[in-house]
């Protein structure tokens, strides 16, 4: 645990998770019919919310990315990201409950299958803990919080 006290080893985690939802992010800017294509596949959302998902997903872990970089509003940003995979999270775990091979769509198109689902979901573990680490690590103490 004195691993985690450790400023340099805190801001790799935090760069690195900003490095995977900047590179997410840009990715998916790049091709937004393959991601709404990619979202569809989930069978969750209604069609009118999936090109809104598409287009509007990525700015925001763009953006997210950028605090974590920057410093800014770090706090909000590590709960948004956080957030954001526990729900991939479920809607990877819906898909293959119910047998949909899915391609999350995180890293650029590939083909749906089941096996890059939970590949999938092995993958957003580390970063969801990363993510809730951090997130934990910023709270206020007691001695800095407001009466």
């Amino acid at each position: 645990m004195n691993l985690l006290k450790n400023r340099f080893v805190i801001i790799a985690l935090r760069w690195g998770l900003a490095a995977v939802f900047i590179y997410a992010g840009a990715t998916k800017l790049g091709s937004p019919q393959n991601f709404s294509d990619s979202i569809a596949t989930f069978a969750i959302l209604p069609n009118g919310l999936i090109n809104l998902m598409a287009l509007a997903l990525p700015p925001f872990e763009i953006i997210a990315g950028l605090a974590l970089i920057t410093g800014i509003q770090r706090r909000p940003a590590f709960f948004g990201l956080a957030a954001l995979t526990l729900i991939f999270m479920l809607a990877l775990g819906a898909a293959i409950v119910r047998g949909i091979p899915v391609d999350c769509g995180c890293f650029g198109s590939g083909k749906p299958s089941t096996a890059a689902a939970w590949i999938s979901l092995g993958r957003d573990i580390p970063i969801l803990a990363i993510a809730l680490l951090l997130y934990l690590r910023e709270m206020p103490t007691s001695s800095t919080a407001c009466a």
